[in-house]
């Protein structure tokens, strides 16, 4: 697969498209697909619709952001714009809106876009050479609604649906995806790939384990609220079992998630805010009578690295990396000096890649933060 990113910091949405599209020296019209990742201080409709209209041909993806990334490394108030091409691989999408409220009426268009290339529906292991794409709305707390929704519609445990939660730059007012010029701000676009190219997706997690657990007592699993921990003040509680005062508890939050155990794997949940009456809003969907356990910070640099040999051990020559960071990571980074650091370990091992930083990712039917997902396809 070949890939090609281009990248503007211009704000002036017509000046901004005219840099990127000036930038990609492959015809519109020999691109397989191509994806976008756009700051809210453009209007995205509108981008969207420019966007397609210039690759009619191609399947066109793309998601509002919180930063963006490229080989430029991290930035914000930006746009990027990706094109994959590759004669070996099929792409076929779709975009449905109010994931949050009637996901089953989605059902049919998503099984039909996944026919369309060649996935098998409801069979175990039938689809090694395939994965699906997503950018779901950040905003509507429907990243688990949407993940049921498409791994019931596929039926196959072992196909892989991996992305993130569109951003709007912190603002928390709108986010947006869109699928070939149509956009929805209250559901999900889904790309689904199927390919003889060998493609890898990893999760990277920069915490570990401090053996330091709570149980969530009393949760309002729609709004995200944990109400109380053993039974009492979460605040207080999240406060005591780190060995801290309550008042020391939010600036503790970025470096302290909660993470959740399943099996061997942890999957990090992110405090949102402490409310006043001390309650916690989290960043994903937490459960009542469910363990957490509380986070420590790794050396990301390392981290990173290690990933990234990992990726090199087992493709030799990637084609293709696109890049979901946790808008958390992206802040933990900034307040730590090392989003250069970060980019420079990437630029190392992939000769290519972008991404965005997200409101949240999801893998494994799961949503998550303060994660980076990477899926890396060969040349």
């Amino acid at each position: 697969m070949v890939q090609e990113v281009a990248f503007s910091s211009n704000q002036d949405m017509d000046l901004a498209l005219k840099d990127v599209f000036g930038q990609l020296k492959r015809s519109p019209d020999l691109c397989t697909a191509v994806i976008f990742f756009a700051s809210a201080c453009y209007n995205f409709p509108e981008l969207a619709k420019r966007i397609r209209e210039h690759f009619p041909k191609s399947q066109v993806l793309g998601t509002s952001t919180s930063g963006e990334i490229s080989s430029e490394g991290f930035s914000k108030k930006s746009l990027v714009v990706t094109t994959l091409t590759d004669n070996v691989t099929m792409v076929s999408g779709v975009i449905f809106d109010d994931t949050d409220k009637f996901p089953i009426v989605n059902k049919s268009k998503i099984a039909e876009a996944a026919k369309k290339v060649g996935i098998t529906l409801g069979q175990n292991g039938a689809n090694h050479d395939a994965f699906a794409l997503t950018f779901i709305n950040g905003l509507c707390n429907a990243e688990e609604s949407t993940m049921a929704l498409l791994n019931a519609v596929i039926g196959d445990k072992d196909f892989i649906i991996a992305g993130g939660s569109a951003g709007d730059d912190l603002e928390f007012k709108q986010t947006y995806v869109s699928y070939n010029g149509e956009v929805v701000s209250r559901g999900a676009a889904v790309l689904f790939f199927k390919t003889k190219k060998r493609f890898i997706i990893k999760r990277e997690n920069i915490f570990a384990p401090s053996g330091k657990r709570m149980r969530l007592s009393d949760v309002d699993i729609e709004s995200r609220t944990i109400k109380t921990i053993n039974g009492q003040s979460p605040r207080k509680m999240y406060a005591k079992t780190l060995g801290i005062t309550e008042a020391e508890a939010q600036n503790a939050a970025l470096q302290h998630p909660m993470g959740r155990a399943y099996g061997e794997d942890v999957f990090i949940s992110s405090i949102a805010n402490f409310n006043p009456d001390g309650s916690i809003g989290m960043y994903c969907r937490v459960l009542p009578n469910s363990e957490v356990e509380l986070m420590n910070p790794l050396d990301p640099i390392k981290i990173a690295d290690e990933t990234c040999a990992s990726f090199a051990k087992e493709i030799f020559r990637p084609g293709c990396v696109l890049l979901v960071n946790c808008i958390l990571r992206t802040i933990g980074f900034e307040q730590k000096h090392l989003t250069t650091q970060v980019a420079a370990v990437w630029k190392k091992y992939f000769p290519v890649f972008c991404g965005f930083s997200s409101y949240g990712e999801q893998m494994d039917r799961l949503n998550f933060n303060q994660t980076l997902l990477a899926i890396v396809i060969e040349a």
